[in-house]
């Protein structure tokens, strides 16, 4: 997104519950790296281009408006609170800046949505296909939060009834809607229990290591082949076995790392430069680590380590299409398809040669061949 500071947008966040179910505040529980859900969201979605956020309070009205100013938020109180959260919107929406051209709506038990999330919608929102009045995030499929809403929905926000809430109104306006898919999955999880937010806090701790389903969708974002999508699901199955016998040598490889890495290595497939290119494509959504590793996975630095590097790299090595091979039998098959003397044949010897280095190295640690490793594919 091309960054422009003439934009302005505001985030409304909706902290004004009793959070009954919760029995806390939902707001200045943990959400992630040790912050509340409050600082999370706030520090997620403040940007060049998020120039205010409003914090509406209700219920626990003291402890939110000082979270809130040490954030250096704005808060307006809702009187109504206990009316429900429509009455909260309607308190945030009249508190919004004259020139505000749009405004994130976003309940404060749904602290994870990924900084590039909000990113991704305000792109869609000012270069997006007719112009659109909402935008939603989705997630396989489903709607998610926060909406990106335009300042033409103000006056029938105003206006509205309040009856089966912000999502009532949209349903019954004419406004034009537009759905961007997203590969987050923080779009679609909310806290309103003690059990949602001990699942919440799990999904934190790996957050930036997509899970399967979210690896789907970032690959059909991608649009990578299906041919390719499936080469990755071989390469990642050969990875689990690969790992698991390399745990019980005693060797501490992250799964969610590595797995993330085999389903997303070929995402840019067919592109110059794939690797490069799928790992810039990855570290703009901010996985840094999985896109440290994509980057490696056609040419790895020889590393005494085995690591979930070169357990990628040794998996995509033995993985011809979707079928399961050997180093041997992928170098004849090199040695056929290349010039003798070229420097390609060159290249690919050199880089099965050293998938063949790691695969001893993983024999030793393991007392087992590969294809025994592998036998139960």
């Amino acid at each position: 997104m091309k960054k422009n500071d003439k934009r302005r947008i505001t985030g409304i966040i909706l902290a004004g519950g009793a959070s009954k179910r919760m029995g806390e505040c939902k707001a200045l529980l943990p959400a992630a790296a040790e912050s509340s859900a409050l600082e999370t969201i706030v520090t997620r979605m403040r940007s060049p281009v998020v120039s205010d956020i409003i914090v509406v309070t209700g219920g626990y009205r003291g402890k939110i408006t000082k979270e809130a100013k040490r954030l250096k938020c704005q808060t307006v109180f809702n009187p109504e609170h206990k009316s429900g959260m429509y009455s909260s919107l309607l308190a945030g929406v009249r508190a919004l800046p004259s020139d505000a051209e749009a405004f994130f709506v976003l309940p404060v038990d749904t602290p994870l949505v990924k900084p590039f999330t909000y990113a991704s919608l305000i792109e869609a929102f000012y270069e997006g296909y007719g112009s659109p009045d909402v935008v939603y995030p989705t997630f396989m499929g489903r709607r998610g939060h926060p909406p990106l809403i335009g300042r033409t929905m103000i006056e029938p926000i105003l206006s509205w009834s309040g009856e089966g809430g912000l999502r009532g109104l949209l349903s019954n306006c004419p406004c034009k809607a537009m759905d961007l898919q997203t590969g987050d999955r923080s779009v679609t999880l909310d806290m309103d229990t003690k059990i949602d937010h001990e699942r919440l806090l799990e999904y934190a701790k790996s957050e930036f290591f997509p899970d399967a389903d979210e690896c789907s969708e970032l690959l059909r974002i991608a649009e990578t082949p299906t041919r390719v999508v499936m080469h990755a699901r071989v390469v990642a199955r050969c990875a689990a076995l690969i790992m698991g016998a390399l745990a019980k040598g005693g060797v501490k490889i992250n799964g969610k790392l590595l797995a993330s890495a085999c389903l997303l290595h070929d995402l840019a497939k067919g592109k110059k430069n794939h690797e490069a290119r799928g790992a810039q494509w990855l570290r703009n959504r901010g996985y840094g680590k999985v896109a440290k590793i994509v980057a490696s996975h056609k040419d790895l630095i020889p590393n005494k380590h085995i690591g979930e590097a070169e357990i990628l790299y040794l998996a995509d090595k033995i993985t011809d299409g979707e079928t399961v091979s050997s180093i041997s039998a992928r170098m004849v098959r090199v040695e056929a398809r290349f010039p003798a003397g070229s420097e390609a044949l060159d290249n690919a010897r050199r880089r099965l040669l050293h998938a063949a280095d790691i695969q001893r190295k993983v024999e030793s640690v393991v007392g087992a061949a590969l294809d025994k490793i592998l036998s139960s594919l």
